[in-house]
Parts: C-alpha cells; structure tokens; sequence
C-alpha cells in the first residue's frame, strides 16, 4: 500500500505527510499474531534503512525510507516481537536544504514544519534488528482488536457463570456461546444476560410461548376444512343461505381472526431465536390457503 502524500504547507510546491492524532498509550512492543493477520492482512509496512548520507558537505547517519518497497504483514519477514523506536518522527518527499533529505525519516521533520503528532512509527523487528516505517493508526487498530477481545471474553465469562448458576450448561460454537432450551438454541451474549437478570424465568417463557404457538398453529389448520364447506356452500347458494350456516360461519371466522393474532403475536415475542425444531416452514404449507379463507370470509360477511 503506498503512502498518500498531501499538502501541510506550501513551501517550493513540496507536499509533506498528513500527520494525525495518536496515544501509543506507552506501549513500546507488540506482534503480528494470528488474528491480527486475519484481519489486516492487507497491511504493509515499508523498510527503513540506518545508514551514512552525504546532506551537502556533512556526511551523518539518517534513518532512510525504501518508499517503494512494501512487506506484507504476512511476510515470513515480519514474524516475532517489535519494538516502538519513535512515534516521533516524520519525512518529506523532497530535500529541504540543512535539515533533512527527501524521504529521510527525521524528528526534525515535524520541528521544521511545527507539527505536533505523526501518524507514521519507526519499529524495529526484536529478532532481526531490521527497521520498518508503519502507520500509527494500525497499531492503534491492533490494539482496540485485542482490547476488544480481552473484553468480549471477558463478558463471555460472566455470562457463562451467571447461567450456569441458572441451571442452564452453555456450550460454545466458534467464538460465541449457546445454550438450549427445550424449543430452542439460544446465543447468550449481553443483551441476553440483561434479559435474564431482569427476569429469571425468561427462557421458560419463552418454551411456553412457542407451546402456545403451536397448539394456536393446530387450531388454525383445523379450520381450514371448516372453511372451505362455508365457502363452498356460498357460491352454491349465495343470498340462499340458511340463518344458521351464516351464523355458524361468522362464529367460525372471528374466532379465526382472534387465533390468528394471537398466533402473530407469539410469533413476534419468538421473532429472531433459533428453532431446534423447524415448525414454521411446515405451518407455511397451510398458512397461505388458511388466510386467503379467512379474507374471503370477512370480506362476504363484512367482518
């Protein structure tokens, strides 16, 4: 990935590195473990080389940029430990005459142009000893991924503990933790444990309100046939209907109509918990033909 360069200041139509804000909160090391690789396997890091310059007639040691050169984090290169040198520092993209040369990696970068923070580190490979150029922001970011790693594990624990304690054996699937009630597979994370510390008999109620549901669900499929005799019966006789069929019918379809919500309310307070038992596809099966009856139904007897 090659650095952006843009303009701080215009001093001979040079362009400097935007430097931004950054607390390396006092850490000097860190490493370029597993996840880290799988999350920013498209970071580079750029060498650095310290070595003897001529900067007009004064020969000195500079750390210098190989900018065109980029390792991948993944590289073998940058296995092991680093070390922070400086957060310090900043470079140029050409020579300012007396102060430092163009892609020198330099403190007195930031002094010439007063600028306070670089968003660019100088890091040394503890193994090796070879030096690299990194964006401050990707440590930054390495660190807020562990940080949040140490917290979700943390939060998994008690979570664990708390419901246990309630009698429940939570298991885990990839990096998250479940547990099964008697109708469902539920992911315990810490909406989950605010629920239940709010209301301990919350995953008991919600068993009894998938029994609810499923014995509404029979009740609505055993009106199907129910229907179908009504309707039936009606385009047959229409206006010739006896009192009683169309008592009967209106009796069935509001008691219909009452089942079915009910059946959509339990549905919504289940809505997003995983099923052990697939239960809605095979009610779908009925639900379309039991709607379009109950529709026809409340249209003709104007319901």
């Amino acid at each position: 990935m090659k650095f952006e360069f843009s303009t701080f200041k215009t001093i001979a139509s040079c362009s400097i590195l935007m430097l931004t804000n950054l607390s390396l909160t006092g850490q000097t090391k860190f490493s370029f473990d597993d996840e880290t690789l799988k999350k920013f396997d498209y970071q580079t890091l750029t060498p650095v080389e310290y070595k003897q310059i001529t900067d007009g007639s004064e020969k000195r040691n500079a750390y210098m940029i190989s900018i065109d050169e980029q390792i991948p984090i993944s590289s073998d290169e940058l296995k092991g430990s680093f070390n922070v040198v400086s957060n310090k520092m900043g470079f140029h993209d050409q020579d300012v005459s007396g102060h430092f040369l163009k892609y020198e990696l330099s403190e007195e970068v930031m002094k010439y142009y007063d600028l306070s923070e670089s968003n660019v580190l100088l890091v040394e490979n503890e193994n090796t000893k070879k030096l690299y150029m990194m964006e401050s922001s990707f440590l930054k970011n390495i660190n807020k991924e562990k940080e949040e790693k140490q917290k979700y594990e943390a939060d998994r624990e008690t979570i664990n503990r708390y419901m246990q304690s309630l009698g429940y054996k939570p298991y885990t699937i990839g990096e998250n933790l479940y547990m099964k009630t008697k109708y469902y597979r539920i992911w315990c994370n810490i909406a989950t444990l605010e629920v239940l510390q709010k209301d301990k008999d919350y995953l008991k109620k919600v068993d009894n309100w998938y029994e609810q549901r499923e014995s509404i669900r029979k009740q609505i499929i055993a009106t199907i046939p129910k229907f179908d005799h009504y309707v039936r019966l009606y385009k047959i006789q229409r206006n010739r209907m006896s009192k009683a069929d169309i008592s009967a019918w209106t009796a069935l379809t509001k008691s219909a109509n009452s089942l079915n919500k009910k059946q959509v309310e339990l549905t919504d307070k289940l809505w997003g918990l995983i099923e052990l038992y697939d239960t809605t596809n095979e009610y779908n099966k009925s639900a379309d033909e039991f709607i379009n009856y109950l529709s026809a139904s409340k249209n003709v007897l104007d319901i």
